[in-house]
């Protein structure tokens, strides 16, 4: 089943046709994303759910064309931008025109902030350099602008932390300032790549609501990756379950998770823990 943009505007902000995505093997190229279609809608989430190697990175870096070196995609992907309303081909476009989208009309949040962020250079200054690169914007606006969205985000003393480094904050506010980058120019894809795989549980709960207060503020369409259904029931209206880079079953969230069509949908819900689960007897001796 393939999404359709049926909220707002006919054409959606994002449509993936037949991707396919291949990577060097010691054969020859050797294909792990098998013909994946959906589509994003403005102010809306799709949730791609999947094992480790189901593809679901592979898609979101195809996406953003960032693959690895020796990767190749082929299908298309198409992006509802101002010049080209009717959607602009991402896999055949130029390296400058793919560089001026990305951090601009479209952006990612990635896993690990602490490998993302340098270490180098104040969290202020990294996060307004996308906003000068794009906007034009002067160093003074810049600090001003990254001041403000590092307090969106929930940063506290954001006018005095904008000139910390990123080994100053912990894991959960690092996460909140890669949230803080991808969303400075407002962009009107986001990419969420299991962003909340190595905090815990109140930590993750916290980040969920922000990516979703920030949505409803920007108006942001966003595909949020992840292996867990009990994270994505929280944030997504529409769910892609992939297997082995091949689409398993895709509808929306109240479908697949009232009445999943496929086994492997359901070994992904059965697996989700429950409050009403019994508690295992403890037993064995010492």
């Amino acid at each position: 089943m393939t999404a359709q943009g049926t909220h707002g505007d006919a054409t959606p902000l994002l449509r993936v046709d037949d991707l396919r995505i291949s990577v060097p093997g010691r054969e020859g190229p050797l294909e792990v994303v098998h013909g994946l279609s959906f589509a994003v809608d403005v102010g809306r989430t799709l949730g791609i759910v999947g094992e480790s190697g189901s593809g679901k990175s592979m898609t979101s870096l195809a996406v953003m064309s960032l693959l690895p070196p020796g990767a190749a995609a082929s299908g298309s992907v198409r992006l509802r931008t101002q010049e080209h309303p009717g959607g602009e081909e991402l896999l055949s476009g130029g390296t400058a025109r793919l560089r001026a989208l990305r951090g601009d009309r479209m952006a990612m949040v990635f896993q690990d902030p602490l490998s993302c962020l340098n270490p180098y250079y104040r969290v202020g200054v990294q996060i307004a350099e996308a906003h000068r690169a794009h906007r034009g914007s002067t160093r003074r606006q810049a600090r001003t602008l990254a001041v403000d969205v590092l307090g969106r985000v929930g940063i506290p003393r954001p006018h005095q932390r904008v000139d910390d480094h990123p080994y100053q904050f912990s894991g959960g506010m690092r996460q909140r300032i890669m949230i803080a980058m991808a969303l400075v120019c407002e962009p009107d894809l986001l990419i969420a790549d299991e962003p909340t795989t190595a905090l815990d549980v109140t930590v993750q709960a916290q980040i969920l609501a922000l990516l979703s207060d920030l949505q409803r503020e920007f108006g942001t369409g966003m595909i949020y990756i992840t292996h867990d259904l009990a994270v994505v029931s929280q944030v997504a209206e529409e769910i892609l379950v992939l297997r082995g880079g091949h689409p398993v079953e895709h509808g929306t969230a109240e479908q697949i998770f009232s009445d999943p069509q496929q086994d492997y949908t359901r070994e992904l819900l059965d697996a989700v823990p429950r409050i009403d689960d019994p508690v295992p007897a403890r037993g064995g001796t010492r």
